[in-house]
């Protein structure tokens, strides 16, 4: 059986029918009893999680078990998720290591700090420009190059991609760009060259090593990089994971990102006490990824593809709507619920979803019909 039915619905079904009863059947009666024909489930779904998430306040906590990182919860994570936002507030991975380093705290703070994205200017304790040298000096940290385990010789090869001539005076680096002619360029050519990166993954500003109930140091980082983590000795990546859904979706493919939708979204609800029925989440994960990309469920996303003028118009910016249907000659059929409602009809759910017809003198005539007696 494909579809996982709960024992004791097996157990009822052998009872009633012998050993030998066909399971295939009673899979067939579970799914029929899940659902029942006509139900508004995208309806359902949408009251369920709204409610929780516009009815109550949703707080904003510190994830727990780590003071030291504030992440994006409540409300604000549940709108990045369903906007399927491309840049989120607060991108984070949580790393998990094989046993040779999940064992060792040495080991685990070591890989955090190797991850850390070091740029050059977070080496450097001054910098400056001058136009009439054309130059950049800076000034690098003794300290911080020590505690990094960086030479000035690093610096210099990092600096060899953008050929620039720059030569070391202790602790001071030039740079010299002689096609700077004023004093923008100059700087733009400062802000290029402290922004290249040294050392780490690019993305990756802090890591913070935590231990599980079980005694296995993980990692915990603010800023993504999940293809670049997943590269890397010793990183477990059936459990590596970014809270990035496009990015997963890009790197780990639209099933990781669908499942990750559901657990963004369920983490969210349930660390504000406000469970919410798996299935509803479901329905919605299904339908932001149904078409193989991540897609938003604004107007952007699925409220703006919809084939109903007026469904598109209720959303958001009516009059654009319905001013391009009228200039492109758009028809509505009617098959969505928020435009019935809107036109004061039944709206095609539950018995709305089905024409009753009957039989009358052996003629059949619509529920509707005038009902005058025929005889």
């Amino acid at each position: 059986m494909s579809t996982e039915i709960p024992n004791k619905y097996i157990e009822a079904f052998k009872n009633k029918y012998g050993e030998d009863a066909d399971l295939k059947e009673l899979e067939k009666l579970y799914k029929r009893s899940l659902i029942t024909p006509g139900e508004a489930v995208g309806v359902i779904a949408a009251q369920s999680i709204g409610e929780a998430s516009t009815q109550l306040t949703l707080r904003t906590k510190h994830a727990a078990g780590l003071s030291v990182i504030n992440t994006t919860t409540g409300l604000p994570r549940l709108v990045e998720i369903f906007d399927a936002k491309k840049e989120i507030s607060t991108p984070t991975m949580d790393i998990y290591l094989l046993e040779g380093f999940a064992k060792s705290k040495q080991k685990a703070s070591d890989f955090a700090n190797d991850i850390i994205e070091i740029r050059i200017r977070d080496l450097t304790s001054s910098y400056g420009v001058s136009l009439r040298k054309k130059m950049v000096e800076l000034l690098f940290d003794r300290d911080l190059l020590k505690e990094y385990n960086l030479t000035m010789k690093d610096i210099t090869g990092a600096l060899s991609k953008l050929k620039l001539e720059a030569k070391t005076e202790g602790d001071v680096l030039v740079i010299t760009d002689k096609s700077a002619d004023s004093i923008k360029k100059l700087i733009r050519t400062r802000n290029k060259i402290i922004d290249i990166v040294i050392s780490g993954i690019s993305g990756i500003s802090r890591a913070i090593v935590n231990v599980s109930k079980t005694g296995e140091f993980w990692i915990k980082t603010i800023g993504t990089n999940l293809e670049a983590v997943l590269k890397l000795d010793g990183v477990d990546i059936s459990r590596t994971i970014s809270n990035d859904i496009i990015e997963v979706s890009g790197v780990l493919g639209i099933e990781v990102a669908r499942n990750l939708i559901v657990e963004e979204v369920n983490s969210t609800l349930m660390n504000v006490g406000l469970p919410v029925d798996l299935r509803h989440i479901f329905l919605i994960a299904d339908a932001m990824c149904v078409d193989g990309t991540v897609r938003g469920i604004g107007r952007y996303g699925l409220s703006g593809e919809t084939e109903s003028v007026i469904a598109r118009a209720s959303f958001e910016v009516p009059l654009k709507h319905l001013v391009e249907a009228g200039l492109y000659h758009e028809t509505d059929e009617f098959d969505y619920v928020a435009n019935n409602i809107m036109s004061n009809q039944v709206i095609p759910v539950g018995t709305g979803s089905v024409k009753v017809v009957v039989k009358e003198n052996g003629e059949e005539h619509a529920e509707e019909s005038s009902g005058e007696n025929k005889e």
